[in-house]
């Protein structure tokens, strides 16, 4: 496979060996093709026995991402029954770290949980820094109904041993969120801005949950953070609307403040009708001639009137 070639051109020449490894190397998720032309080419039976075992997972995986447990668990057992093989290094065993994952796959997409948990405890008490089984365990209570708090629990621990995994501070962002921890999703969302800082939808995200939040120091940060969100990407329409949303809340805050704090916060209050009023422009530009400018409009003068 050339550094040229791309997944279509592979397709259509029916390079079955190369369309896996395409996959494999740009981390697609594509599961009813790696199984379509993992069936053709394990039929061949004319891979090395690196090449074939690499195939044989990749395809355990695929069948169970779609539901073809029959299908997973033959991969499963030709792995460890090789019926020949010529370098014996390559023989995985069934106490191998390399077959447990895939065990624990199967018994995951086979429903049973607990077996699949007891894999994944055997994985950690021979390596108790194995971020893949402790990750898992969490999926494993997340796909529980009525286990959302050992899941949380679980991730936790999780983050306090790998607090350098992104993905796993941003499931805890939304964790967080849909139980209306909006104070913890932020906390998460500063996690990602550290090792993202130019991302402008992490911004976003975290401005909005700030805004959530309420209070009027919660009500700068999001103002802070979504104007950091549109200076990063001039067209996060989200990010906008937010900007907005938050110097309004920000106003909404400093009206419940007593006469001596509201004083405070003059300066504060100008700069958030002064935004409210570019956003406001920003937005009605964005929707000039389009069906919708009527509806934007109407809403942004109902907020200038407000001011």
């Amino acid at each position: 496979m050339g550094p040229e070639e791309d997944l279509p051109t592979l397709i259509c020449r029916k390079d079955h060996l190369n369309i896996l490894r395409y996959v494999r190397a740009h981390q697609l998720r594509d599961p009813n093709l790696v199984v379509t032309s993992g069936k053709i080419l394990l039929e061949s039976k004319s891979l090395g026995d690196a090449e074939r075992l690499a195939s044989l997972e990749q395809i355990c995986i695929a069948a169970c991402d779609i539901g073809d447990l029959d299908l997973a668990e033959s991969c499963l057992d030709s792995i460890v029954n090789p019926s020949e093989s010529n370098n014996k290094s390559l023989v995985v065993t069934k106490e191998s770290a390399r077959y447990r994952k895939l065990l624990g796959l199967c018994l995951e997409a086979a429903g049973n949980y607990e077996s699949a948990a007891k894999v994944y405890d055997i994985l950690l008490q021979d390596n108790p820094s194995n971020a893949y089984a402790a990750k898992r365990k969490y999926c494993i209570l997340a796909a529980q109904p009525g286990k959302e708090t050992d899941a949380m629990k679980a991730l936790d621990e999780y983050l306090s041993k790998h607090p350098g995994d992104l993905a796993a501070w941003n499931q805890m962002a939304e964790v967080c969120m849909s139980v209306s921890d909006f104070k913890g999703a932020a906390y998460c969302y500063e996690e990602l801005v550290l090792g993202c800082p130019l991302d402008s939808n992490i911004h976003t995200k975290l401005g909005e949950a700030y805004c959530t939040a309420g209070g009027v120091e919660n009500a700068k940060l999001a103002r802070k953070h979504l104007a950091q969100a549109v200076q990063l990407d001039q067209n996060n329409l989200r990010a906008w609307y937010g900007l907005v949303a938050a110097a309004e809340g920000y106003l909404e805050e400093v009206e419940k403040l007593s006469k001596n704090k509201r004083e405070a916060e003059d300066e504060g209050v100008e700069v958030a009708k002064e935004l409210i009023k570019f956003g406001g422009e920003k937005l009605a530009g964005v929707y000039q001639g389009s069906k919708l400018a009527a509806v934007v409009r109407s809403l942004l003068t109902e907020t200038s009137h407000s001011l």
